[in-house]
């Protein structure tokens, strides 16, 4: 409410190898059913690339964007790119359908699988083609459809690996964050009409901190009947007391001293008119607008 976030709900699901992810998947499509049929309706989710919680919840609310979490896809693609291992697809067939729409003829595979210096590069590219929407106008004031931004970031991350002979990086870009199927999972442009404010999973992590921090410290790896008594005698009982707080007004969210200070600071700065703004959609051509 009001940019501060409140649970609706826990599960606690063992996750130790045997529960398959069909399983899984299905006690957290009924876990999330539950919800919608108490009237939750989201159009976002926010997950670590968990592919069970993506498929129930793409079950549950069909039409839903899902949104991987920007500090996870960056973790999970730093360690790969520090990581000299050959991807599981590493045969790139020059001659397959893949190897024929991006063509590396005449090129020689870089002996290591992404060399230091290009790595910060990647991840940069990476995070611009994330944030890039059809609501967010370029800096010359062009709106590009969500099918132009993903040909063309596609296009730009080729380029780059054919440029530096990075064949095996190329392909697992393709194959684990670029291709049709993956593309939806990152990409804010997919979903053309709306962007969510949230880009990581750092709301529930917050919250989690919270709970071991300031109701659970004495304990190290409580048991599960433990953290559920905490939950529903202590934390729940403190988020209704804060959720009613800000309701009546008697509390205001922990953002809005920061924003006020903010706004006064650039209220002040003058205006040299080179980016689109739109006040009415809160949108902006100025390069920063897409990353914060």
């Amino acid at each position: 409410m009001n940019g501060t976030g409140f649970p609706l709900a826990y599960l606690f699901l063992e996750n130790n190898g045997k529960c398959g992810e069909r399983i899984r998947t299905g006690i957290i499509q009924a876990f999330l059913s539950k919800l919608r049929d108490m009237g939750v309706h989201s159009e976002f989710i926010l997950t670590d690339k968990d592919f069970a919680q993506i498929n129930a919840a793409c079950f549950t609310w069909k039409g839903i964007k899902v949104q991987l979490c920007k500090w996870h896809m960056k973790k999970a693609i730093m360690t790969r790119l520090t990581s000299n291992k050959a991807p599981r697809n590493s045969s790139f067939n020059l001659l397959s359908e893949l190897g024929t729409r991006f063509p590396f003829n005449n090129i020689t595979q870089s002996p290591k699988f992404c060399p230091k210096e290009h790595r910060d590069t990647i991840w940069k590219l990476m995070e611009k083609h994330l944030h890039q929407h059809p609501l967010i106008p370029t800096s010359n004031g062009q709106f590009l459809t969500s099918t132009v931004i993903q040909e063309t970031a596609i296009q730009e991350m080729y380029e780059f690996c054919k440029e530096n002979s990075l064949i095996s990086l190329w392909s697992y870009l393709w194959s684990e964050w670029y291709n049709d199927k993956r593309w939806p999972l990152w990409a804010r442009s997919v979903h053309e009409e709306k962007i969510s404010i949230l880009k990581t999973t750092m709301f529930v992590e917050g919250h989690w901190k919270v709970i071991k921090r300031d109701f659970l410290y004495k304990f190290f790896k409580p048991r599960l009947d433990l953290v559920v008594f905490t939950l529903m005698t202590k934390v729940i009982v403190h988020q209704q007391r804060k959720l009613q707080q800000i309701q009546s007004g008697r509390e205001k969210p922990e953002w809005i001293k920061q924003l006020k200070s903010e706004w006064k600071r650039l209220s002040i700065r003058i205006i040299n008119k080179t980016y689109l703004t739109n006040i009415d959609q809160w949108v902006c051509g100025c390069p920063f607008y897409l990353t914060n």
